[in-house]
């Protein structure tokens, strides 16, 4: 029997919460922000974004208190019609509760791999980015009015005027309040350099992924050669480059090719690319990076006619969650530190498995990160979810 996006929603949530409630472990008192997950065999990659996640700004207040139940799209079929919405409302819901010391994961996961990917049950290990890609494209689908391609290649008139054709195109098409916190839109610049023929092309991204690059200081005789710094990975990113394509106006083979941000996400999420396919083999990049956590300045990457380039533009990100990997591609292992959501403290911890402990500020970085969450600074002075389920509480 078929279930309607608001049973279905519900479905899930009571049966996520009612597994919660027989599983997880009780909390001796009531302690924010101090809530584990519990591992289910090799699911540390899915404990370490949810970590993450349900301490983002923004993100973490939309699946409290049944918030987006009233807009679950029943017709959207790349979504789950509520779901996997249901699923992590029950866990947000029990995370912000303080009612426990650990939340199990066992339904939600089991919720995931029923509706998304068979392949990431948490019985082996899997890729902790692309757990994350799925399940961001997947709520964002299931409040998802339409479904859009997320890129557009236009090619006439001015680089506004073409901004303006893509944003009216995705605002018809695609309206997603989850894509919304974690947007970022690019913008390819590829020009002749012979007759000046331009092509324009914009593409929306929910994390931007960047590879670790060459940095001229290491050495190939020392042990160990110094980190690679975060910002010397984005240089090279958005580094200018000769591509070969042929114009089609006067048959030139090599293109400059530029790549700028046009819009700025609420949430900017750093994918490092540790992990490549080389001779038919997955091999990890494990060089070490170095990273700011206060203060990452974004504005040097924007396109100079984008709106964000505005000087009222606030282009500075603040850390507040790291995923880390170490070990091979083969046999690795994920933890997260993660700073609480009540910004109005600097308490950072480390989940490991089932350990969970304070960090000094001074051990907040790692050198083996593999995903860097940061929010813009914007958005510091906000509302902790249980602050708003307790005046919630208190008002009703």
């Amino acid at each position: 029997m078929s279930l309607s996006s608001n049973s279905r929603f519900d479905a899930y949530y009571d049966d996520c919460m009612n597994e919660i409630e027989e599983l997880s472990a009780q909390a001796d008192e009531e302690e924010t922000g101090m809530t584990g997950l519990t591992n289910q065999n090799a699911s540390d990659y899915v404990n370490c974004v949810l970590q993450s996640l349900l301490n983002t700004p923004k993100f973490a207040f939309l699946y409290i208190m049944k918030a987006l139940k009233p807009y679950i799209n029943s017709n959207n079929t790349r979504g789950t019609k509520g779901a996997i919405t249901g699923s992590l409302s029950a866990v947000a819901d029990c995370f912000w509760s303080t009612k426990f010391k650990s939340v199990n994961t066992k339904d939600f996961l089991r919720a995931f791999s029923r509706e998304i990917n068979a392949d990431f049950d948490g019985k082996a290990e899997e890729d902790a980015h692309e757990f994350q890609m799925l399940l961001l494209d997947r709520l964002a689908e299931d409040v998802n009015r339409e479904y859009s391609e997320n890129s557009s290649t236009i090619n006439s008139k001015t680089i506004t005027s073409y901004a303006n054709d893509y944003f009216t195109k995705q605002k018809k098409y695609s309206s997603s309040i989850v894509n919304d916190i974690f947007r970022i839109v690019l913008c390819t610049s590829s020009v002749c350099p012979i007759c000046l023929v331009t092509r324009i092309n914009f593409e929306e991204l929910i994390n931007l992924s960047v590879s670790l690059a060459t940095d001229g200081r290491i050495n190939a005789r020392k042990l160990e050669p110094p980190p690679i710094n975060l910002i010397t990975c984005l240089n090279t990113h958005f580094e200018s480059c000769t591509m070969e394509r042929t114009c089609s106006k006067c048959g030139k083979q090599d293109f400059l090719r530029s790549l700028y941000i046009w819009r700025l996400p609420e949430v900017l999420i750093i994918h490092i690319k540790r992990f490549n396919f080389v001779d038919g083999q997955t091999v990890k990049d494990s060089r070490a990076i170095d990273f700011p956590v206060d203060d990452l300045d974004m504005r040097r990457y924007i396109h100079p006619a984008s709106p964000d380039s505005s000087k009222e533009t606030i282009t500075l990100y603040s850390l507040y969650a790291i995923v880390a990997h170490t070990g091979t591609a083969n046999t690795g292992h994920y933890t997260a530190r993660v700073k609480n959501l009540d910004r109005s403290t600097d308490f950072w911890q480390l989940f490991d498995d089932l350990d969970r402990r304070e960090l000094q500020f001074r051990d907040v970085k790692t050198s083996a990160a593999y995903m860097l969450y940061y929010a813009r600074n914007a958005m510091s002075k906000v509302m902790s979810p249980e602050q708003i389920s307790g005046e919630k509480r208190h008002n009703g």
